[in-house]
C-alpha cells in the first residue's frame, strides 16, 4: 500500500486546491504484522514490516507564479531488517510548478508509474510483471520528470533518467518513460511506454494499458495489461485484475495476476492470487488513522511448488 500513502500526501500537498498554502509536513505510516509462509518446504513464522515509511512534504509560493515543491520519502523497517538502509531511499524530489506544468528532479519519479489502481493492498501491493526499467534508481543517478497541466481530465507526463556509466558495453544506460492518464466521472485509463538502452545498442521496453471503473459507490474495479521486451528481444505478457469494495470502515479487496513467458523464459507461466481485508478503528478526524488488516497471497509458477503467504497486522497512518 506504499503508493497509496504517497499519493494521498501528494494530492493534499501538491494539488491545485492547496496551491495558495505554504507548508512543510511530516507524514508517514507504520505497518507490521504476523507473517506465516512456506520456504523450501518448511513452514515459517515471523513478524514482518508491511511497508512503513516517513515522508517530509512541503511547498512554498516563491513569486512570479511559481511554487517550489519538496518531498523526501524514507522506507523504514519495524522488524529490524535492513532493506534500503539509508535516508531518502524512496520517492524523493524537488520541483517547480507554474502555468507551464510541473518539473521535478529526484528519484522514484518514473512517468511509467508503479501500476494504476492495485486495490490498495498493504503488504501485497504488486503490479503485473514488467521489464523492470528504473528511473532514478539502480544504475541511474536521479531523474527528470515533466507533468503537463491537467486538461479536461487528461494528465500527460514524461521522465528521463541518465545512465551511470556508458563505458561498459553491457551496462544499461539512459531510461525514459511517457504516460497519459484520463479520468472523468467513474472511468479512468492509462497508457504508458518506457524504454532503456544499453551501450551496445540493445534496448528493453515496457508498454502498460490500464483501465479503472467505479460502477457503484465504494466499489472500484481495474484491469492492467503489460507487454515487455528484454535486451535479447524476448517478450513477456502480463495481466492483472483488481477489485476493492470499501463503502465504510470495512474494506474487501482481491487481485489476480498472470504472466506468460515469465522472466522471458519461453513457455513459462505464473499465476498469483491475492485476497485482503481491513477495518478502520479510528474516527476520520483522528491524528492517527489506525486499521487492522489481513492478506493472503498464493503464487504458482509452472514446474514449481505453489507458494502461500499470509500476513495480519496493524496500520497506523499520520
Amino acid at each position: 500500500m506504499k503508493h497509496t500513502f504517497i499519493a494521498v500526501a501528494m494530492m493534499g500537498a501538491f494539488s491545485s486546491a492547496a496551491m495558495a498554502e505554504d507548508f512543510i509536513k511530516l507524514t508517514g505510516k507504520a505497518e507490521i504484522g504476523f507473517h506465516a509462509f512456506e520456504e523450501n518446504g518448511v513452514s515459517k513464522r515471523e513478524f514482518q514490516d508491511a511497508g512503513s515509511e516517513l515522508n517530509v512534504v512541503g511547498q512554498a509560493d516563491i513569486g512570479n507564479g511559481l511554487t517550489a515543491l519538496l518531498q523526501v520519502n524514507t522506507d523504514v523497517k519495524l522488524d529490524n531488517s535492513k532493506g534500503s538502509d539509508h535516508f531518502a531511499n524512496g520517492d524523493t524530489f524537488v520541483g517547480l510548478r507554474g502555468d507551464f506544468g510541473t518539473v521535478k528532479l529526484g528519484r522514484g519519479i518514473n512517468a511509467y508509474g508503479d501500476g494504476y489502481f492495485k486495490a490498495n493492498f498493504y503488504k501485497y501491493d504488486i503490479s503485473p510483471a514488467s521489464a523492470g526499467i528504473p528511473s532514478g534508481g539502480g544504475d541511474n543517478r536521479g531523474a527528470f520528470k515533466y507533468e503537463a497541466p491537467l486538461l479536461d481530465g487528461l494528465a500527460l507526463s514524461l521522465s528521463y533518467a541518465p545512465g551511470k556509466d556508458k563505458t561498459e558495453s553491457t551496462r544499461a544506460t539512459d531510461a525514459w518513460a511517457v504516460s497519459g492518464t484520463y479520468e472523468k466521472g467513474r472511468f479512468g485509463m492509462r497508457l504508458s511506454q518506457a524504454g532503456q538502452s544499453s551501450v551496445d545498442g540493445r534496448s528493453k521496453q515496457d508498454t502498460l494499458l490500464a483501465f479503472k471503473l467505479l460502477p457503484t459507490p465504494g466499489l472500484t474495479l481495474s484491469l492492467e495489461l503489460d507487454r515487455a521486451r528484454n535486451e535479447s528481444g524476448q517478450r513477456q505478457l502480463a495481466s492483472a485484475t483488481y477489485a476493492e469494495y470499501k463503502p465504510a470502515r470495512l474494506g474487501l479487496r482481491a487481485g489476480y495476476l498472470t504472466a506468460s513467458d515469465t522472466g522471458f523464459v519461453a513457455g513459462s507461466r505464473q499465476r498469483t492470487a491475492l485476497l485482503g481485508m481491513d477495518y478502520d478503528l479510528s474516527a476520520k478526524n483522528s491524528r492517527f488513522q489506525t486499521s487492522l488488516f489481513a492478506e493472503v497471497r498464493s503464487d504458482k509458477l509452472d514446474g514449481a511448488a505453489r507458494k502461500r503467504d499470509l500476513i495480519a497486522g496493524v496500520h497506523i497512518g499520520f
